[in-house]
């Protein structure tokens, strides 16, 4: 066979220059033999002659292999290797004219994205473990906001269950300094530095917890059997809309 070490290219590489690595391979083998007949090129390089045909097809094209007639057989031979550099050349070139098409595209493309309809995101929660990573996103994305503060309706319904799935949260909220207002339902609960409660009701309970932060809505609820589970939806409307009215039962409390 034609090629050692020495001479082997990435395919990668060769994919830039428009070849295969059977391409380059043949272009080896002929770089030996000096020129061949399809048939001892196949038998050379250890291919069948209809892939020696499409692989010539591809090197005559891209200029790395000419043939002559002679008699009853078709001569291949390999051009100089300089003829490589000069593929690399105008692979280089049209990858620069590329980029150059594509940053005047960008522009163009981001409007059309704009124009689209657009779609809120919304993400779930199974599980205690679900559940304390969403409370870290009500923290996380909280503390990235102008006003570090979070709205919550919390309820005695579940209170204790969200305490289990992050024992922690009250003090890791103190830490990074978010402060949390909250609008609870139920007796119970208590402020611990850097939050303030009031009480829609003391006597009813409510089935969720709704968290208000930045652009999103996060709910946490209990399915039948007692497992917390969790959503969050991501859209401006929804979260300013949940905002307007925490903030006006707040000021009526």
């Amino acid at each position: 066979m034609a090629s050692d070490n020495s001479h082997t290219l990435q395919a990668s590489s060769l994919e830039l220059l428009g070849l295969t690595e059977r391409d380059y391979t043949l272009y080896l083998a002929l770089l030996q033999l000096g020129s061949a007949p399809v048939r001892t090129l196949a038998q050379e390089a250890g291919m069948s002659r209809a892939t020696v045909h499409d692989a010539l097809k591809r090197l005559l094209a891209l200029g790395l292999v000419s043939y002559v007639d002679a008699k009853a057989h078709r001569y291949f031979r390999a051009e100089d290797p300089v003829a490589l550099r000069g593929l690399a050349t105008r692979a280089e070139v049209a990858a620069q004219e590329t980029r150059q098409k594509i940053a005047r595209m960008v522009p163009e493309l981001q409007g059309l994205a704009g124009s689209s309809a657009y779609r809120p995101s919304v993400r779930y929660y199974e599980g205690a473990t679900g559940v304390k990573t969403l409370l870290q996103d009500v923290l996380t994305h909280t503390q990235e906001q102008e006003e570090p503060l979070y709205r919550v309706y919390s309820s005695a319904g579940i209170r204790d269950l969200i305490y289990q799935a992050w024992p922690t949260m009250s003090r890791v909220r103190k830490r990074q300094q978010v402060h949390c207002r909250s609008i609870a339902l139920g007796e119970g609960g208590q402020t611990v530095g850097l939050d303030e409660r009031k009480w829609l009701t003391r006597e009813e309970r409510a089935p969720t917890y709704i968290f208000i932060y930045g652009r999103k809505t996060a709910y946490v609820a209990q399915v039948a059997d007692g497992e917390l589970f969790g959503v969050i939806i991501e859209d401006g409307g929804i979260a300013t809309t949940q905002r307007m009215i925490f903030d006006m039962l707040w000021r009526h409390l």
